[in-house]
């Protein structure tokens, strides 16, 4: 490169580095936090080495601020001037100047004695450790500074190179966030970026309409693939092949994606999955379900190698994650203290599954998308799911939620700021799969599940089994295990360990099955009644088991059942009422009252497939309150109909225009992004 370049390149650097600074008051607040911390790490090694003294206060005092501003003046000069150079290099220019300092410090402090090179050399091993964890402990709020790392970083990379004249598009799903909710959280300022983009013209917002069921899998098929029949639920069972799917498990979400996928999926142009159940026929996916049980590409390995080496500060990530668990805890007691209700049981498990959720992934799958950018993927499309992890335990309105949101409102602007400087300009989107609504479970309301309720209706010798064992946020381990397992050495033997720990729920194909198989999705259940083959008709579950069907359409905590007639009327029957949807009667007729007037379309669909349960069943909705009754033990809950879990919404750039208002169903906002990316090739002569 030559002088002029060099000069070039340092020049646009220093504006980087201006425009993710701090804000003042984080810059006030990080000066007199780091020479605290300097002072205290200082006092530390005179304990901890004899041959370090440090008399008086004085000494601690002058000895922290030269610390403070020598670690300062060392970060600011390594990632400006060695931006282009390996971290360990900007690491190594850090070591020497502490070790410097620490000789100025015995030599020109009063009050501070060094013995020699070697004592100087300890120390610096001490400090540099000590201040590194402190200083993660007091400057863990600061994306925009951890991001700004990366960033210069792979614009150091990728200086002069020439810029792609065709846009990108970056979609991010913030994974189950109705539109009612996102509106609440914008107008009490929680989500200040998404609220700029709106307030200033630059985006529109717009609901969509998911039909059943409103779950990842289903949203996500459609959305990445355009196609999502056949998934019926996010757990169903198969009685030809006696086999449990569960979305949220590799195999079956790679199963998903093989009978969905025809190769035109929404990035398959290039594009890039990033922390998704499906892939969109991606050629790298990223802590995605479907493809973590697969070997990676070579590219892939080298991308996952840089991820676990050098882009995470794991320092700074386990800071954050005990952080986040201890709020957790803190949280939880709070509502348990106030007598929040709904409420359900949230243990250190959760608090576990929180931190990585809402930590670690979005950290990392933000490190990711900025990495693609820098790459020019033409298509990136990225799931974070704190937000739907932590409503389902706490409530989709409620606080802890609400802090999820606005995590990921901040990791949006991250992305967007990091994109002024990628030579691909970006188009965002940001739309979410589905809603959740909030209610206690059905245990919660009638002391015992759903499938123990049909096994309490059914001879004593009847096997009933249910299947709602994992929510699904509990595979983010699973994506952790896979992605280490792609790793060398240790990592493989690690991921084995990991997903042994986790397991899984199956049921054994070889075994005898059970009579009865529920599998309950948030508000949906389906039941499987495996000695019938084909769909069982109503007429042969009487004969069967005489008095069940009108039991369970007479529960209080089931809204709606549906089941076919051996004349293949497909029958609701409920509370309010009995409707045939085959004979064209009225959707607002009582039977369907609280479900809305899409309800019957949804489930004469969702009856179609041939893989959906023998009886269907809907969670009741409390007319007062509006809580929708779930079967999983889940106070946030979403699959069947009612309330805001079928509100999800699209934020769009201004210029691009909805072809259909709303979008009617996951393939269609499926055509209205592909629709979108041809747009945007077409507009610059791509």
């Amino acid at each position: 490169m030559s002088l002029a370049g060099i000069v070039a390149d340092l020049r646009l650097q220093a504006s980087l580095m201006w425009e993710w600074r701090p804000t003042r008051l984080a810059i006030v607040r990080r000066t007199i936090l780091q020479f605290l911390v300097a002072c205290l790490t200082l006092a530390t090694v005179d304990l901890v080495l004899p041959e370090f003294h440090v008399q008086g206060l004085a000494a601690i005092v002058l000895g922290g601020a030269l610390l403070a501003a020598v670690n300062a003046g060392s970060r600011l000069l390594g990632h400006w001037l060695l931006v282009g150079l390996p971290l360990l290099a900007v690491d190594g220019v850090g070591l020497l100047a502490q070790y410097a300092a620490i000789l100025a410090l015995g030599r020109f402090v009063p009050g501070i004695q060094v013995d020699g090179p070697s004592t100087a050399i300890w120390a610096t091993v001490w400090l540099t450790a000590l201040n590194g964890v402190l200083a993660e402990i007091v400057a863990v709020s600061d994306d925009d500074s951890y991001y700004s790392v990366l960033v210069r970083r792979l614009v150091a990379r990728d200086f002069g190179r020439a810029r792609d004249p065709n846009p990108g598009l970056l979609v991010v799903q913030i994974d189950g966030l109705s539109l009612p909710v996102l509106d609440q959280v914008v107008r009490a300022g929680r989500a200040p970026v998404l609220a700029r983009l709106l307030r200033d013209g630059e985006a529109t917002l717009h609901p969509w309409v998911a039909l059943l069921p409103p779950t990842t899998p289903a949203s996500q098929a459609g959305i990445l693939h355009g196609r999502n029949d056949g998934i019926p639920g996010f757990r169903w069972y198969e009685k030809e092949s006696a086999r449990l799917f569960v979305a949220n498990h590799p195999d079956d979400a790679a199963e998903i994606v093989r009978r969905i996928s025809d190769g035109s999926g929404l990035l398959a142009d290039g594009g890039a999955s990033i922390g998704n159940l499906v892939t969109g026929d991606a050629p790298r996916s990223y802590l995605t379900m479907a493809t973590i049980a697969q070997g990676g590409s070579t590219d892939d390995e080298r991308r996952l190698r840089g991820l676990f080496v050098t882009t995470v500060d794991y320092i700074r990530l386990l800071v954050l994650m005990a952080g986040e668990m201890t709020k957790e805890l803190y949280q939880a007691e709070r509502q348990r203290a106030h007598s929040v209700e709904p409420r359900m049981h949230r243990d250190l498990a959760f608090a576990v599954e929180r931190a990585v959720t809402n930590v670690a992934l979005r950290t990392v799958s933000t490190a990711l998308v900025i990495e693609e950018m820098h790459c020019s993927a033409p298509t990136i499309y990225v799931d974070y799911t704190g937000y739907d992890a932590i409503a389902h335990h706490c409530g989709p309105e409620r606080v802890e939620a609400i802090d999820a949101l606005e995590g990921i409102d901040r990791a949006i602007g991250s992305l967007l700021k990091a994109a002024r400087y990628t030579s691909r300009a970006y188009r965002l989107v940001v739309l979410s799969d589905h809603g959740q609504c909030l209610g206690a479970t059905f245990h919660q309301r009638y002391g015992q599940s759903l499938e123990a309720t049909i096994a309490a209706l059914l001879p004593g010798a009847t096997t009933v089994v249910g299947s709602a064992d994992a929510v699904e946020s509990a595979g983010v381990g699973r994506r952790i295990a896979a992605e280490f397992g792609r790793g060398s050495s240790l990592g493989p033997m690690l991921a084995g360990g990991l997903r042994r720990a986790l397991g899984r729920s199956r049921i054994d194909a070889a075994a005898a099955p059970p009579d009865v198989v529920v599998c309950s999705s948030g508000s949906l259940a389906h039941v499987y009644f495996t000695g019938e083959s084909g769909r069982a008709t109503c007429e042969a579950i009487e004969l069967r088991w005489p008095g069940l069907i009108e039991a369970l359409a007479r529960h209080p905590g089931i809204g709606a059942l549906l089941v076919r007639s051996d004349a293949g009327e497909v029958l609701v029957l409920g509370p309010h009422g009995r409707l045939d949807l085959t004979a064209g009667q009225p959707d607002r007729s009582d039977a369907m009252a609280d479900y809305g007037p899409l309800a019957g379309e949804n489930l004469l669909h969702l009856e179609s497939f041939p893989n959906a349960g023998d009886l269907i069943l809907l969670g009741a909705i409390d007319r007062a309150s509006g809580e929708v009754t779930g079967f999983e033990e889940l106070i946030g809950s979403h699959g069947g109909l009612g309330g805001g879990q079928s509100e999800p919404f699209i934020l769009c750039p201004a210029a691009m225009k909805l072809a259909e208002d709303p979008p009617l169903g996951a393939p269609a906002v499926y055509r209205q992004l592909m629709a979108w990316r041809a747009q945007l090739q077409d507009e610059h002569g791509g």
